[in-house]
């Protein structure tokens, strides 16, 4: 009879049973925590307190453009810090529907960087997140910001969480706007930040009540992170945790250059933020922002959805190989395919927004069959934000034994998350993705049904669809066709969702829906996986 083991931060595992009869050994768990108490590595860090710096205007200082000669003071790189927010009147009032932190990053041009799951414009029943977006900027030293700015998005990179906003006017009158009299922040080099390196972290933390004045927070870099499909590292891990409303604030070395972006990787209020985005992703969008007027276009698909408990799990990531320091666990050489002979598997996967003693289970499957005394399960004692890295490891030649695997988490007996992973495999007929057309529609509940139909002179039409098979699908994109003929083709996205799921994709064009006969052709990495019809009348 096997039983559930409950294994806590990094405790040993050994002995483990699989359905090949290969045991795994050497199981352990390692919660990336900041280092607090070294003796003991299920101790909290000490979170640095997000204090109001006041701002104060000193004239002639040159803050935008070049190489600061010296470090500039918080209360100038202040002056830069903006917050955003998503104005929400669709309910007939007024409502903050969505708030973070931004930075001017070019003045003349009217650009603020900030974190795109900010500013993402859809819910998941396919209606708009909110109404408008404004700007709050700070025009008295340490006063709550002040709504000034009307924007828009004018690039994003929606897999790295990265937008740039283009100011195009005043909020009331709708003014025009010529060049901010807000400085932009100098650009710096990431390349050099590691383990060790001490940032400035700038915010607006405030929430849903309105603007508030910006804070900074003094924080040390602990560790990065990478994703499988990107080269290099995709975030800093820091030992500070932000409220969520920091998520787009500005991250500057100790001479007050930009070398990153606070951000989560999915908006959850409840959730706190502890990590950034190097500096060398933010320049790319940037840089696309400034090359061109238009507005992004953002594609029309279900997203990231956050359960009603605000708790949000993000999908497990796989890894060849880790370095351990006394920041934690880096993981190297990401991917959702390993070859023969494996030794160990790493994962990784972060917890956001789960409250303190919250159950937390992993639970382990290979070729769908459970194996029971690889699960586990612990209690959670982390803040809003959490980190976590384990690993399963063979003591033998043959290494891990080969095969499908997947590994779900679970939280207050709810699963959150799921991913698979192909060791020595082929492709068989149970790991095939697959996408069953399930109906069309304008709107959506949020389980994915039908909210309202699909009809001639709509804004916008959806493709709803059952997945499965797609625990180690990377990137998501559909071709969308109107008799016969193609009418839009989407930027291919990162498929986020696990195994399987109930998906929707829309399209959303400059003219109200046509009668005809849809199609929708859905590719998973490259291949038709799919085809939704819908007759719209």
């Amino acid at each position: 009879m096997q039983m559930r083991l409950t294994r806590s931060l990094r405790r040993l595992l050994t002995g483990l049973a699989l359905i090949s009869a290969l045991a795994l050994v050497g199981c352990d768990r390692a919660a990336e925590l900041i280092p607090g108490n070294a003796d003991d590595p299920r101790t909290p860090p000490p979170t640095p307190t997000a204090e109001s710096t006041p701002i104060l205007v000193t004239p002639g200082l040159n803050v935008g453009g070049g190489t600061p000669a010296a470090a500039i003071p918080d209360h100038e790189l202040a002056r830069s810090v903006v917050q955003v927010l998503g104005i929400d009147t669709s309910a007939g009032f007024e409502q903050i529907a969505r708030y973070g932190s931004g930075v001017v990053v070019d003045a003349e041009q009217r650009l603020i960087l900030t974190s795109y799951a900010v500013v993402a414009p859809y819910r998941a029943d396919g209606s708009r997140a909110y109404t408008s977006i404004e700007i709050a900027i700070n025009d008295d030293p340490g006063a709550p910001a002040t709504r000034t700015f009307a924007a828009e998005v004018a690039a994003a990179d929606v897999d790295m969480g990265i937008a740039v906003l283009r100011v195009v006017g005043r909020v009331g009158d709708g003014g025009s706007v010529g060049a901010l009299e807000i400085p932009a922040v100098v650009p710096g080099q990431a390349t050099g930040i590691n383990t060790g390196v001490p940032l400035r972290l700038f915010s607006h933390a405030g929430g849903s009540e309105g603007p508030d004045a910006v804070s900074v927070t003094n924080a040390t870099v602990t560790g990065q992170r990478g994703e499988a499909g990107q080269t290099g590292r995709t975030w800093f891990k820091v030992d500070a945790r932000l409220p969520a409303g920091a998520s787009g604030g500005p991250a500057f070395d100790q001479s007050g250059a930009l070398v990153g972006m606070l951000a989560q990787e999915m908006y959850v209020p409840l959730g706190e933020v502890g990590q950034v985005r190097p500096g060398d992703l933010l320049a790319p969008v940037i840089d696309r922002a400034r090359s061109s007027s238009a507005t992004f276009n953002a594609p029309l698909y279900r997203g990231i959805t956050v359960a009603p408990d605000g708790i949000w799990v993000s999908r497990p990531a796989f890894a060849g190989n880790a370095v351990d320091s006394t920041g934690g666990r880096d993981l190297l050489d990401y991917g959702t395919r390993f070859n023969e002979g494996l030794a160990a598997l790493y994962y990784e996967y972060s917890i956001v927004g789960a409250p303190t003693g919250a159950s937390v289970e992993e639970r382990w499957y290979l070729e769908s069959v459970l194996q029971d005394s690889l699960s586990s399960s612990f209690v959670w004692d982390q803040s809003g934000y959490g980190l976590i890295s384990d690993r399963i490891q063979s003591p033998g030649a043959a290494g891990i034994p080969r095969g499908l695997w997947r590994v779900e988490v679970w939280v207050n007996g709810a699963r959150r998350a799921s991913a698979s992973v192909n060791i020595g495999g082929t492709v068989t007929a149970s790991n095939t993705p697959t996408a069953i057309g399930v109906a069309g529609a304008t709107t959506v509940t949020p389980e994915g049904n039908i909210s309202i139909g699909a009809y001639a002179t709509a804004p916008q039409l959806i493709a709803i669809f059952d997945l499965s098979g797609m625990g180690s699908v990377g990137r998501l994109q559909w071709v969308v066709f109107r008799d016969n003929q193609p009418v839009y083709t989407s930027p291919s996205i990162r498929w986020t969702e696990g195994e399987s799921a109930r998906f929707w994709v829309g399209y959303l064009g400059d003219q109200p829906i046509q009668a005809g006969t849809w199609e929708f052709e859905l590719h998973a990495d490259g291949k038709v996986i799919g085809v939704g019809t819908i007759s719209v009348f």
